[in-house]
């Protein structure tokens, strides 16, 4: 199969940001893509954005900004020896990706096969000020979205192809990078997605952003009201934290009803460990017995453990902790293939995903398999259907960002014993903060497979959760749809709720309080 042929228009080899040095760095070590032209395409000077805005996005950087990425010293050589050879040809471009604000030449588009890629924000940068994600935390929006354009000619306005939605950050500077990072990796799945089938075409219906005029004087206020309070917020948590106040608490709550019809307001909190922490609840029973398997965190100070309770009568009786380690645990996500017992916690801080057997249940358990060595899965979750068993996480790929909240990864598996892991072919299969992350198992109704996922957003790590069926689940394709978004308002106090499992007709919620 031939490779894509891929051309990339920038400002300047000599200036590349990060985010740009790792989409193209990313371009060359992937088989199916053969970085051909590079056109540098420096914009004309537009209006440009008042000196006081300008002013703080310098101090914003200086105070807040993460650079500590060196692929753009890699990434120079091999661009221009990619100039040398090719001069200025354009030609045998299937398809080019503009990542400069002014259009690309007619001369260049026309001479690609498909057309060229764009992303929203590209086009709203203004001379000497780069607005990416300031509308959003001056309007104290719950999410920024990012769009992937295409334009088959010079002559046809932009169309949306893809998008994904972001929790946005505290600042505008912090909001643009983390955007323009992960745009890297949902520019890459289209590409990808081209690549396999030869043709540009939106996967799903994507609606395009609002135009919105550049920043002005007038936004300053707004601007800056909103970014005081974001960081006084942050002040207090953390000041709270270091003077050993709870600043926020998780417990988990017990209630009656399936992933359908459950009312979590109707839900009475479980009491498990008195004076810590309690999250991440699983359910499980075994030999007519009901327990809930959860994480137990004392706080900053300690790495959280597992613990486990049996359920009587709608009560909890401790048994202990059924799992600890040097490295932090949580998500105890449990599970029986036949009469083996397996438990698969989250151990990022490993590098992997850890299966554990039991050799005496509930509180002895051995290491069983590992997969994904090298990696940083999150929240992992297994279950069999039609005969192949499916593994979700969500892996950070980052760059200047530590963050598992915003794409979710499908893999073909053996099972348990993990000797077999196949990656999908559209990974990440789901992208953006307010659906990829697991929350849950992935529950069989029917014929129906429902997947509990976290809602991060309003600046909130697990701010609410959703129910989301899977529409298709094979070799070739994964797609889902919302069925239910679960905000942190059915009780008083509460700021999020992130975790929800259900077995039985009863289902567990873990809840947060300020």
């Amino acid at each position: 199969m031939s490779k894509l042929a891929i051309g990339v228009a920038i400002d300047s080899i000599e200036e590349l940001s990060n985010w740009e040095a790792k989409l193209l760095a990313d371009i060359l070590a992937d088989s199916r893509f053969e970085l051909r032209d590079i056109v540098e395409n420096r914009s004309p000077a537009k209006t440009a954005a008042p000196l006081a805005l300008r002013l703080l996005q310098r101090g914003e950087q200086m105070v807040f900004a993460r650079n500590t990425s060196s692929l753009a010293r890699e990434v120079k050589s091999q661009l221009l020896r990619i100039t040398a050879d090719n001069g200025s040809a354009f030609s045998g471009v299937d398809i080019f990706i503009r990542l400069t604000a002014d259009a690309l030449p007619r001369r260049v588009l026309d001479r690609t096969r498909l057309g060229e890629l764009s992303l929203d924000f590209v086009d709203r940068k203004t001379a000497g000020y780069d607005w990416a994600g300031f509308r959003e935390v001056r309007n104290g929006s719950p999410f920024t979205k990012v769009v992937v354009n295409f334009r088959a000619s010079a002559g046809e306005p932009p169309q949306p192809l893809a998008g994904a939605s972001y929790g946005t950050k505290f600042c505008a500077t912090v909001n643009g990078a983390f955007l323009k990072e992960k745009s890297v990796i949902l520019l890459m799945r289209e590409l990808r997605r081209i690549a396999d089938s030869g043709e540009l075409k939106p996967a799903a219906a994507v609606q395009p952003t609002e135009a919105e005029h550049s920043p002005s004087y007038r936004d300053l206020p707004p601007y800056l009201r909103r970014l005081a309070g974001n960081i006084l917020t942050k002040a207090l948590v953390v000041g709270r934290t270091r003077l050993g106040l709870k600043a926020r608490s998780w417990g988990v709550h017990i209630g009656s009803g399936s992933i359908e019809d459950f009312r979590p307001s109707e839900s009475l909190e479980l009491q498990l460990t008195p004076g810590m922490w309690a999250a991440d609840p699983f359910l499980f029973q075994w030999n007519g017995e009901d327990y809930v398997f959860f994480e137990c965190f004392p706080g900053n100070h300690e790495n959280a453990w597992l613990s486990v309770a049996k359920l009587v009568d709608g009560k909890a009786e401790l048994l202990g902790t059924c799992l600890r380690t040097s490295y932090h645990l949580s998500y105890p996500f449990v599970f029986n293939d036949g009469d083996d017992i397996y438990l698969i916690p989250e151990t990022h801080q490993t590098g992997r995903v850890e299966i554990w057997k039991s050799v005496e249940f509930p509180l002895k358990w051995e290491l069983h398999a590992t997969a994904l060595e090298g990696q940083s899965p999150a929240d992992t979750v297994m279950f069999k259907t039609k005969g192949q068993w499916w593994l979700l996480t969500s892996l950070s790929d980052h760059s200047d960002f530590m963050d598992h909240c915003s794409e979710l990864y499908a893999f073909a598996v053996d099972g348990p014993a993990l000797t077999s892991v196949v990656p999908h072919k559209r990974n990440p299969v789901i992208i953006g903060s307010d659906i990829a992350r697991n929350a849950g198992r992935v529950h069989l109704v029917g014929d129906r497979l429902l997947r509990p996922s976290q809602c991060n957003s309003h600046g909130v790590y697990g701010y609410g959760l959703n129910i989301q069926e899977i529409t298709r689940l094979d070799a070739d394709e994964y797609s889902e749809r919302p069925l239910r978004l679960i905000e942190p308002n059915f009780k008083p106090g509460i700021v999020a709720c992130h975790h929800v499992d259900f077995l039985g007709g009863r289902f567990v919620i873990d809840l947060c309080r300020a």
